[in-house]
């Protein structure tokens, strides 16, 4: 879910609260699952007035995607 409303917005990024209102997870699920898509560098953040916006990682979810795709897609013969 977090991954998915961070595509919507794009290079716009959402702060914690945009994210919880979005997903409706609350904050500490948010917090948990934030820090494991960032150690993983699926998402990055910017601090901004204060604020840390976070940004999908978009080369690495390509890679990802790519990895997945060519190493598990079916193959047709």
């Amino acid at each position: 879910q977090i991954i998915q409303c961070l595509l919507e917005v794009g290079s716009e990024g959402l702060e914690m609260p945009d994210i919880a209102a979005k997903t409706l997870l609350g904050a500490p699920a948010i917090v948990k699952q934030i820090e494991a898509l960032i150690g993983a560098e699926m998402v990055t953040f910017k601090t901004r007035d204060n604020n840390k916006v976070y940004f999908v990682n978009e080369r690495s979810l390509r890679e990802v995607f790519d990895y997945m795709f060519n190493d598990y897609a079916p193959r047709s013969a």
